[in-house]
């Protein structure tokens, strides 16, 4: 099956204290303002117009996720198959003016995504400020119940495609049409969410500027430096001032053929070291619980009409 998204487009967060996340995004990750209201900020690593985009609101929580399709008529087939498939349709106009067409499906879990068209290049190719400046947006890490069947789920309606899972499929991930290890990971939870978002780095000395920079605000890294097992990534993990898990991520495995999935053997503990970190340090109990809950469909506004 074609996939009908090419990457991750964006990402949507709700958050109580609108300032400090800005603050948080621009003086630690390094992105550029594209816009700012009194309740909601579009932000940008490269020239895409929006990929974190922040709206006051009185929990901390996830939004949405924008998966980003080729054209139109690829938000159009998706838009069938989700309500063929049980999603429900939450909208079906751009929540970012910019975006030209959308549709915003939830699952029956309650994972929001917004299937769109992409959004404009139209912002300065660099920037200047503090922060380490990602490339770009890379990947999510969603929580599932069933990890299984939600996969079958983004597989059916999507045509995101299986790279790697364990032999439980406690966690698999999925990859969309650029080829990237994977675009979605889904992990076996008691609740469903966010685990973690994860921007792109160009190199190891970005990890460092990463360590000294939360140093300087007297934070830590939850997990990192090290590299994945599965994707083969290079990562570091911390907590935003919102309270989101934010991987930093470099050297993703790139797959461009229909190679059937691996199954790895790791233990619902992750005690199979070499699967979650090829340097060898386990992931600490702060990462492993961790969870952004989604906000409730019902009470999402569109800002676009």
């Amino acid at each position: 099956m074609t996939s009908l998204v090419n990457r991750l487009g964006y990402v949507a967060l709700n958050v109580t204290d609108l300032d400090s996340a800005i603050a948080d995004a621009t003086s630690i990750t390094g992105l550029s303002i594209v816009e700012r209201s009194a309740d909601r900020a579009l932000l940008t690593s490269n020239r895409q117009h929006a990929e974190l985009v922040l709206h006051r609101a009185g929990q901390d929580a996830v939004r949405a996720i924008g998966l980003e399709a080729p054209g139109t008529a690829e938000v159009e087939e998706a838009a069938v198959r989700a309500r063929r498939l049980g999603w429900s349709i939450v909208a079906e106009h751009p929540s970012v003016p910019a975006i030209a067409r959308a549709v915003t499906i939830a699952s029956p879990e309650g994972h929001v995504l917004e299937i769109h068209t992409p959004l404009p290049e139209d912002q300065p190719r660099r920037h200047g400020g503090p922060g380490v400046h990602p490339r770009r947006l890379c990947h999510v890490n969603l929580a599932s119940q069933d990890p299984a069947a939600f996969e079958r789920l983004l597989a059916q309606t999507l045509g995101l495609k299986l790279s790697e899972r364990t032999e439980g499929c406690e966690l698999m991930w999925m990859r969309a049409a650029d080829g990237r290890h994977h675009t979605v990971g889904i992990a076996k939870s008691a609740e469903p969410g966010l685990h973690h978002f994860a921007w792109e780095f160009a190199q190891f000395s970005d990890f460092m500027r990463l360590g000294d920079l939360l140093d300087t605000q007297d934070r830590l890294m939850v997990w990192g430096p090290g590299r994945h097992g599965c994707g083969d990534n290079l990562f570091s993990y911390y907590v935003d001032r919102a309270g989101f898990m934010v991987e930093c991520s470099a050297e993703m495995e790139v797959i461009l053929d229909d190679r059937p999935p691996s199954v790895i053997s790791c233990p619902p503990d992750l005690s199979n070291i070499k699967v979650v970190n090829r340097w060898g340090a386990p992931p600490p109990r702060a990462w492993i619980e961790h969870m952004s809950p989604f906000a409730a469909p019902d009470g999402l506004i569109a800002l676009a009409s």
